[in-house]
């Protein structure tokens, strides 16, 4: 490891040997007073990876945020460790960085925290930490799934539980040595309840359930067909079957189940229900199962996802199922960019125990992408 510090050890200033080939610059006698002569040149980069995209941030070892770059998907179980990793490549170039792609590439990032989704499973996991070992041979890399990622983002690594729901669905809880407990997130061909997708599959397959005379007649019908263009909703199967409507614009139906639902459609109303129901029973089970909330009279817990931004009417919903199947549960907050879970875990990797004036640059940051929920 270089260092150009007057002398002093990088121990001085709180941090960890994270990586070799790391250059710290830094003079005088404490983290305060010297700080930005040297938190500029050190440099951490969080990655938030999924179905829709890919983003990169970067920032000093201060918390201060540098910059972003953004790129297509990467989720690992459906385009591959490598694929996802020349999707990290482009969005990192895209904010500034340096990888393994280009000689010396990552040199003055110490730490790289990525939150991705599909590595919750083998050989998924190590391959794609391969992959970002190999693209930044010079940093310590922390990966984690995006799940993790979302419940950081709203504790901040204190107890608590995070129901997410966006195309998908899942929800975790981390236990005080790291104990992770999950409900969900099988995918959307056994599972994701509740989620976004699950909601508007239930919209067509209910329409076209009345369209057949085997359910009743729903106003979800004339807005499907408007919404994919189609004169009749039988014309809908066609391009579901061959994925021209894939499963985000499956799940980007949401919104217009919740507007009709809202409007007193019954069919439109059972499924909200339903679907607050289902991610209820996530919640309640990863609180039965998780043993440090054994003696937890009210569980903090989080909820990330699209689904959660359709306002004052679901969350009415889901507050009335967690009532009835997980009366322990709080609701605190939403996050809305599950990426500053990964900023959390790049500072940890640097610190360990983060300074106190890091800490609240952290949550400032946090302020801005997290909404607390009434």
């Amino acid at each position: 490891m270089r260092f150009a510090a007057c002398g002093m050890k990088h121990a001085a200033f709180g941090l960890r040997p994270v990586a070799s080939g790391i250059r710290y610059v830094a003079c005088g006698a404490g983290v305060d007073k010297d700080w930005r002569r040297w938190a500029v040149d050190t440099l951490l980069a969080a990655i938030d990876g999924g179905g829709s995209s890919t983003r990169v941030w970067v920032l000093s070892a201060a918390g201060e945020f540098l910059a972003e770059g953004r790129s297509g998907p990467s989720t690992v179980t459906v385009v591959g460790a490598e694929a996802a990793g020349r999707a990290v490549a482009e969005a990192a170039r895209a904010a500034g960085l340096s990888t393994g792609d280009w000689p010396g590439g990552g040199a003055n990032v110490a730490v790289v925290a990525a939150i991705m989704a599909g590595v919750e499973t083998e050989p998924e996991y190590s391959q794609f930490l391969a992959e970002l070992q190999r693209r930044f041979p010079d940093s310590a890399v922390v990966l984690r799934h995006d799940a993790t990622g979302a419940l950081l983002a709203g504790t901040m690594g204190d107890p608590g539980v995070m129901i997410l729901s966006g195309t998908g669905s899942v929800c975790v809880s981390m236990g005080p040595g790291g104990e992770l407990v999950r409900a969900g997130g099988w995918g959307h061909v056994v599972g994701d309840e509740g989620s976004g997708y699950w909601i508007g599959k239930e919209a067509m397959r209910r329409a076209i359930r009345a369209a057949d005379g085997r359910g009743p007649a729903t106003a979800l019908t004339e807005r499907l067909c408007q919404a994919a263009g189609v004169k009749h909703i039988l014309d809908v199967f066609g391009p579901v079957t061959r994925g021209d409507f894939d499963r985000p614009w499956i799940a980007r139906l949401a919104p217009l189940v919740a507007q009709t639902a809202a409007e007193g459609d019954p069919v439109a109303n059972a499924i909200m229900d339903e679907a607050a129901y289902e991610l209820a029973l996530h919640v309640a089970s990863v609180i039965r199962r998780a043993p440090w909330f054994a003696d937890v009279d009210a569980v903090p817990t989080v909820t990330a996802g699209g689904v959660f931004g359709l306002g004052a009417d679901w969350y009415h919903r889901v507050k009335q199922a967690l009532a009835r199947e997980a009366p322990r549960a709080r609701l605190t907050v939403w996050v809305k960019e599950p990426i500053l879970g990964a900023v959390y875990l790049a500072l940890k990797e640097l610190y360990g125990d983060i300074p106190g004036h890091v800490r609240q640059r952290l949550v400032e940051l946090r302020a801005r992408y997290v909404e607390p929920i009434a």
